[in-house]
């Protein structure tokens, strides 16, 4: 019980935090800051828990794997859905703080689950590429722990990318991650549909990452068991 409820407090808390520090700074630029931050936050959440479980799915279930034979990619999936639960009470948390502020919710947010799909089957992608890379290389563990860090403030998460320079403002608006967060914010902020360069940019990372995530790990599927 306590675990679902700090699926709900967590972004909550991290929310009020981070509101404090930065609503004084951007209150003339975002609109609905504590919503604008706060369903940033919980899309790269996800992707961030998402991948990261995924990374390491194989070598915590290495004994398993040595003894029973199971379809290796069944444990990068199971962490990829088990982080999409966590963001389905993570909603909860943004429900409420649209209650609070007395937001009226526009009919386009009725299709949220759109840009949660696209970030799903990009995790997915990723997650799969990452957990039969770590398998051989280790050193990915750390290395990924400190592009996360970094991609998580080229996400625009809790700024207005207005902010940013227009000659590497570039950087953010095709970093896939703010891609889908915008995605997500244009629906239940902004109430409007997103166009359709967003929409083919959303699929278009969608594929990429799942195709070369699964031909990536297939190819080293019958190699993992050796080095796990």
């Amino acid at each position: 019980v306590l675990g679902i409820v700090w699926s709900v407090l967590n972004p909550l808390l991290f929310m009020l935090c981070t509101t404090i520090v930065f609503s004084t700074m951007f209150r003339n630029q975002i609109e609905n800051f504590p919503i604008y931050f706060l369903s940033g936050q919980i899309m790269f959440s996800f992707f961030a828990e998402s991948t990261g479980l995924a990374q390491t799915s194989l070598i915590e279930n290495g004994s398993l794997i040595k003894k029973v034979y199971t379809p290796k990619y069944i444990f990068p999936l199971s962490k990829v859905f088990f982080a999409l639960v966590n963001l389905s009470f993570s909603l909860i948390a943004v429900f409420l703080i649209i209650l609070i502020m007395g937001y009226s919710i526009p009919l386009t947010s009725m299709l949220f689950f759109l840009p949660i799909m696209y970030l799903f089957l990009f995790s997915l992608g990723i997650g799969l590429l990452l957990s039969s890379l770590t398998v051989f290389y280790r050193d990915i563990l750390h290395i990924y722990s400190v592009f996360l860090s970094l991609l998580s403030f080229f996400s625009a998460t809790f700024y207005p990318i207005s902010i940013i320079p227009e000659n590497v403002r570039g950087f953010i608006e095709y970093n896939p991650i703010y891609i889908f967060i915008s995605y997500f914010r244009m629906l239940i902020l902004d109430g409007h549909l997103p166009d359709l360069k967003l929409n083919l940019l959303a699929v278009l990372y969608c594929l990429v990452s799942t195709i070369i995530g699964y031909r990536i790990f297939k190819k080293n599927e019958n190699k993992i068991v050796l080095f796990i």
